[in-house]
C-alpha cells in the first residue's frame, strides 16, 4: 500500500459526496421551502429516531470488520459472513424494539407511520455498509463512489416528484427507501459477481469469539455517536416542538453536509490506511495522520470563518422564512474545525487497538451533550442545541489528542503551525469578504474568498505546490522524500 491510494481514494469519494451533497442540498432546500417547519421536523425527527436505534443491528460490526479484513484480505469473505450471522437477528430485535418504543412514545399516528417506514432504510442501509467495507478494506473507493451519486439521484428525483404530487411527508420517507434497496442491491450484486464473495451467512466459533472480544468497545462508541448525533433533535420535539426540530434543521442540515463531505471521505480511506500502517510502519502512521490532520485544517478553518460571515445572506437568500435561526447558524458553524479534525483523531485511536479511549470519549460528551441539553433547550430552544454542539465538539477533539499522544508521536510545534497558518488565511479571507460584498454578490464572494484564502496561506507557506501537483498526478511518493522533508 501506498500513500498515494490515500490521495487518490480521497479524491474518488470526495468528489462523489460533493455532487451528493450538492443534490442534497438543493432537495433540502426544496422541501424546507415547501413543507411547514413542523412537517420538516417531524421527518427530521422520524429519521434520527431511526438512526439512533440502527446502533443497535451494526453494534460496532462494521468498523471492526473495516479493520480486520484491512489487515487481512484473504480473510475479507470469511469475516463478512460471519458478520452476517450475528447482524441477521440484530436486524430483526431492533425493528422490533423500534416499533415498540414508538407505539408507546405518545406520538401522533403519522409520525408514528413515518418511523416505520425509516426503520426499513436503518436495516438496508446498516446491510449496505457491511458490504461496501469490503472494497473499502481492498482500499477501492471506485464502486462506492459511483452509487453514493446514484443513490442520491434517486432520491432527488423521487422524492420532489412526490412532494409536487401529493405534498406528503410519508411519500419523501419513501424515496428514500427506494434508494436504500438500490443501494443494497447493487453493493450485494459488487461483492458476489465482482469479487466472487459467498455472501450465505456462516457461525464461525474461532472468528465470533475473536470478534466479541473486541466489539464491546466499537458498539459503546458506536451507540454513544449516534445518541449524540441524534439526541438533539429528539430532546427538541419532546422538549421543544416539532417546529424547532424543523428551524434547528436548518442551520445542522448545512455543518453536516459538510461534515460528511470531506471528513467522512478522509475517514473511508484514512480508517483502513491506519489499521494496515499500525500493522506494518510506526512511521507511516505517524506521517498520514499528520497529513491528514493538516489537510483537514487547511480545508475546515476557512468553510467555518467563511460560512460565518456569509450567514445573514445565506438564510435571507436560500431560507427567507427561517432568519430567527441565525444566531444559532453563527454558533455552530463554529464547531466545524474541531468535527473535521476530530475524525482522524477517533480513527488512528480506533485502528490502533485504542478504541476503549475512543469509547470513553464519546460517552462523556454524550453525557454533557444530553445534560447541557435538557438545561438549555427548555430555556433557549434550538439555540441551546447549538451551543451544546459546539461544546461538546470542542471538548471531544481535545480529549482524542491526548490519547492519540499516546499511541504515536504528536509533533505539537508543527500542528499548530498548520492551524494558527490557516486561522490567519481564513480571517484574511473574511475581511476579504466583508470588504467587498457591498459590490459582489454571494455566488462571486465564496470563489473570490477561497481565492484570497489560499493566495494568503501560499504567502504563509502553509501548503506545499510539490504536494498538490503529486496528487494530481497520482505520482507515488517516495519514502526517503517524505523522511527528508520530516527532519
Amino acid at each position: 500500500m501506498k500513500i498515494v491510494n490515500l490521495a487518490k481514494n480521497t479524491t474518488f469519494f470526495t468528489g462523489a459526496l460533493t455532487l451528493q451533497k450538492v443534490l442534497s442540498f438543493i432537495y433540502f432546500w426544496f422541501i424546507s421551502n415547501t413543507l411547514l417547519a413542523e412537517q420538516l421536523g417531524q421527518y427530521v425527527f422520524a429519521l434520527s429516531f431511526t438512526t439512533m436505534f440502527s446502533i443497535f443491528v451494526d453494534l460496532g460490526l462494521s468498523p471492526v470488520l473495516t479493520r480486520e479484513a484491512s489487515k487481512d484480505h484473504r480473510q475479507a469473505n470469511i469475516y463478512l459472513k460471519n458478520v452476517l450471522a450475528l447482524k441477521i437477528p440484530l436486524s430483526v430485535i431492533t425493528v422490533l424494539a423500534a416499533w415498540v418504543v414508538i407505539y408507546f412514545s405518545g406520538k401522533p399516528a403519522n409520525v408514528q407511520l413515518l418511523v416505520f417506514l425509516a426503520s426499513f432504510i436503518m436495516l438496508l442501509d446498516s446491510f449496505s455498509l457491511s458490504f461496501w467495507v469490503i472494497f473499502r478494506s481492498l482500499q477501492n473507493m471506485l464502486y462506492e463512489s459511483i452509487a453514493t451519486i446514484l443513490v442520491q439521484i434517486i432520491i432527488f428525483t423521487l422524492g420532489l416528484t412526490a412532494l409536487k404530487l401529493s405534498g406528503q411527508v410519508k411519500y419523501l420517507i419513501m424515496a428514500l427507501v427506494v434508494a436504500s434497496v438500490f443501494n443494497f442491491c447493487l453493493s450485494f450484486s459488487l461483492l458476489k459477481f465482482k469479487l466472487k464473495f459467498s455472501l450465505w451467512p456462516r457461525f464461525d466459533k474461532k472468528i465470533i469469539s475473536n470478534f466479541l472480544k473486541i466489539l464491546p468497545a466499537f458498539a459503546i462508541a458506536g451507540f454513544f455517536v449516534k445518541v449524540y448525533n441524534t439526541s438533539d433533535s429528539i430532546l427538541l420535539s419532546y422538549l421543544g416542538s416539532d417546529q424547532a426540530v424543523g428551524l434547528y434543521a436548518v442551520p445542522a442540515k448545512v455543518v453536516y453536509a459538510f461534515q460528511q463531505v470531506i471528513p467522512a471521505a478522509f475517514s473511508a480511506v484514512i480508517f483502513p490506511a491506519f489499521s494496515y500502517y499500525y500493522a506494518n510502519s510506526k512511521k507511516m502512521l505517524e506521517l498520514t495522520f499528520e497529513r491528514a490532520f493538516t489537510y483537514l485544517s487547511i480545508i475546515s478553518w476557512p468553510i467555518a470563518i467563511g460560512i460565518f460571515v456569509l450567514i445573514p445572506q445565506i438564510i435571507y437568500r436560500i431560507w427567507p422564512a427561517y432568519s430567527t435561526v441565525i444566531p444559532c447558524f453563527y454558533v455552530m458553524v463554529l464547531a466545524v474545525p474541531f468535527i473535521f479534525l476530530a475524525f482522524p483523531t477517533g480513527y488512528l485511536l480506533n485502528s490502533c487497538d485504542r478504541q476503549n479511549n475512543t469509547t470513553i470519549n464519546r460517552g462523556i460528551i454524550t453525557a454533557l451533550a444530553v445534560i447541557l441539553n435538557i438545561i438549555l433547550i427548555p430555556r433557549l430552544s434550538f439555540y441551546g442545541a447549538g451551543i451544546t454542539f459546539l461544546i461538546t465538539n470542542f471538548v471531544l477533539l481535545f480529549m482524542d489528542l491526548f490519547w492519540v499522544n499516546k499511541v504515536i508521536n504528536l509533533n505539537y510545534l508543527k500542528l499548530f503551525k498548520v492551524t494558527a497558518k490557516s486561522i490567519i488565511s481564513a480571517l484574511v479571507m473574511a475581511v476579504a469578504i466583508i470588504l467587498v460584498s457591498p459590490y459582489f454578490g454571494l455566488f462571486l464572494e465564496v470563489p473570490f474568498g477561497g481565492l484570497i484564502y489560499f493566495l494568503s496561506l501560499y504567502i504563509l507557506r502553509g501548503f506545499d505546490f510539490n504536494e498538490i501537483i503529486r496528487i494530481i498526478k497520482k505520482k507515488p511518493v517516495n519514502i526517503k522524500e517524505i523522511k527528508a522533508e520530516n527532519l
